[in-house]
C-alpha cells in the first residue's frame, strides 16, 4: 500500500511539474545561457524591438514583441530609443569618467527610456512595452544613475497608456491598470545602479488586487519611467506557458504564423488579441486582416490573416 501511495504521489508531482512548465519566448540563438535577451547587437534590436502605436499612444498588437514609447511631454515628446553601443552606468550608478573609468561594471547596449517631466512621480516618461502571446514570467535588467521611480501597467489594445477610465472609487482600475510601482522619493522603485527585477509578472502593490501578467493568452505589459532621469533597460527574459508561442528562428520577426499553417484536423477556436471569442475555424474565411489567437486542444498560437 505504501509503494502504491508513493507512486501515486510521484505521479501527481510529475503532473503538477508538467503543467507548470514554461518556455523562453526568445530562441536560444539570441539569448545567453540563462535565457536573457541583451540589447547589445543591432541585429537583435532590429529583430525584436519596434515602436508602439504612436497615433493612439498604446500597444500595437500587430507590432514587435518589444515596443518603445516616447515620453508624453509637449511640445518635444522625447524619444525612447534602442542603441547597442550606448554605455550605461556602473553598479554604483556612475557614468564613465573622462578616462573611461567607473567604480564598477557598466553594461553596453540598452533601450533608453526617456525622462519624465519632473523630479517625482510624473507619469509621462518613456515606456517599455511587451506585446506577449502569453506569459509565465517577466524579468527585466535595468540601471540608472539615481533611484528610479517607475510603474507597471496592464494595457488594453486601443486604449492610451495615459487614459484612466476607471468607474469605481480607485484610479487606474479600468482599461489601463496600475499593477506595481514605486513613484515617490519615500517609496522608490529601485536604488541607483543596477537592478534585476525577476518578479515583474507577479508583483502587485496597487489598487488592482489579484491582477498580474501571468496569462495563457495575449497580455500587454508596460513599464513607465516616472522620474526626470533616463533608465537603461539592458536586457529582458520572458517565459511563456505554451511552446507554440515561442519565437523560433524560422518564424517571422514577431513570431506570428500564417493561419493556414494550423492543422485542419479537429476543432479550433479563434480569439481576438483582446481575448474576445471570434468563432471556430470555419470563421477564418470571414476574418478581417490582423492578428488572432487560435486554440486547438491544449495548444494555442498567434496567427496572422493577410
Amino acid at each position: 500500500m505504501k509503494k502504491i501511495f508513493t507512486l501515486f504521489t510521484l505521479m501527481l508531482l510529475s503532473a503538477a511539474s508538467a503543467s507548470a512548465q514554461s518556455y523562453n519566448l526568445f530562441p536560444a540563438s539570441d539569448v545567453d545561457e540563462n535565457g536573457w535577451l541583451w540589447f547589445d547587437t543591432q541585429e537583435k534590436i532590429d529583430k525584436y524591438v519596434g515602436v508602439c502605436d504612436e497615433d493612439n499612444y498604446t500597444v500595437d498588437p500587430n507590432g514587435k514583441p518589444i515596443q518603445m514609447v516616447f515620453a508624453n511631454i509637449t511640445p518635444d515628446y522625447p524619444e525612447t530609443y534602442a542603441d547597442p553601443s550606448v554605455i550605461g552606468v556602473d553598479k554604483a550608478g556612475n557614468y564613465l569618467d573622462d578616462e573611461g573609468y567607473t567604480s564598477g561594471e557598466s553594461l553596453t547596449g540598452a533601450i533608453v527610456l526617456a525622462k519624465a517631466s519632473g523630479l517625482m512621480g510624473n507619469t509621462n516618461g518613456g515606456c517599455l512595452l511587451l506585446n506577449l502571446p502569453s506569459c509565465s514570467s517577466i524579468s527585466i535588467y535595468l540601471a540608472s544613475e539615481g533611484y528610479t521611480l517607475m510603474r507597471s501597467l496592464k494595457l488594453t489594445a486601443g486604449v492610451g497608456i495615459d487614459v484612466d477610465d476607471s468607474t469605481g472609487e480607485n484610479p487606474w482600475t479600468g482599461s489601463t491598470k496600475y499593477i506595481y510601482g514605486g513613484t515617490t522619493m519615500f517609496k522608490s522603485f529601485s536604488d541607483a545602479g543596477h537592478f534585476k527585477w525577476e518578479t515583474a509578472a507577479t508583483d502587485n502593490n496597487g489598487y488592482n488586487e489579484g491582477e498580474n501578467f501571468v496569462s495563457d493568452g495575449p497580455v500587454y505589459f508596460c513599464l513607465q519611467n516616472c522620474r526626470n532621469r533616463v533608465v537603461f533597460i539592458h536586457g529582458i527574459k520572458v517565459t511563456v506557458p505554451n511552446q507554440s508561442d515561442v519565437i523560433s528562428d524560422g518564424e517571422e520577426e514577431t513570431g506570428v504564423k500564417s493561419v493556414t499553417s494550423i492543422d485542419d484536423k479537429g476543432a479550433a477556436q479563434i480569439y481576438g488579441l483582446d481575448g474576445k471569442y471570434v468563432g471556430t475555424r470555419s470563421a477564418k474565411n470571414n476574418l478581417a486582416k490582423g492578428v488572432y489567437v487560435v486554440k486547438q486542444g491544449d495548444k494555442a498560437q498567434k496567427v496572422i490573416v493577410k
